[in-house]
């Protein structure tokens, strides 16, 4: 059976250059979930999930066409910008 990873993925952008990336297992989903069963907890997980260079600022979330989720600011100050792309992943050893 499967063992598939809910993945956040965290970029920091000042001035053009990336300045901060972090990638973060939210959480595993083990058991008998297919794919698509899995995709319904990353629904979820998007749903409630904050990354840390986030926190203090509104945001919106959206579901880009691979099926993974963006959480964006809502309003750039244009001084840094901050995105966080949750997605799955299948795990393919411990």
């Amino acid at each position: 059976m499967p063992v598939w990873l809910i993945i956040a993925e965290e970029t920091v952008t000042a001035n053009g250059a990336v300045t901060h990336r972090q990638v973060t297992v939210v959480r595993p989903i083990s058991g008998s979930k297919t794919r698509e069963e899995a995709f319904v907890d990353l629904y979820r997980a998007a749903r409630s999930y904050v990354p840390d260079s986030l926190k203090s600022t509104a945001c919106v979330v959206g579901r880009d066409g691979d099926g993974s989720f963006w959480v964006l600011p809502k309003n750039a100050n244009g001084k840094a910008h901050a995105s966080c792309n949750i997605r799955l992943i299948e795990q393919i050893r411990p």
